[in-house]
């Protein structure tokens, strides 16, 4: 085995084609996108504050809005999709709520 066979990696261009490359020519190409997690997490953040914001504008001018329903049910019973169509009473016959 030759030593210039262990110095050459095959390495993507930018057509998308398979090409050999020394290891020494290994560089990232310049100019690429960079977004870090946190710009990520703000702009995130700063997208989730906007629709909560708009929905309680909703909330106060239109109250019939469908973001304005998803606003009182966020904010007033946000778990209330877990009981959604299951009653209220006991589990089995034999099931009494607790006493307190």
């Amino acid at each position: 085995m030759q030593l210039t066979r262990i110095m050459r990696v095959l390495i993507r261009g930018s057509n998308g084609q398979a090409q050999w490359k020394e290891i020494t020519e290994n560089q990232l190409p310049k100019g690429g996108k960079r977004l870090s997690f946190r710009e990520n997490s703000l702009i995130a953040f700063g997208l989730g504050m906007l629709v909560f914001s708009y929905a309680y504008f909703q909330d106060e001018i239109n109250p019939d809005s469908k973001w304005a329903k998803a606003y009182r049910t966020f904010t007033r019973e946000p778990l209330s999709w877990l009981t959604k169509g299951q009653p209220d009473g006991p589990v089995s016959p034999d099931h009494k709520p607790p006493v307190f």
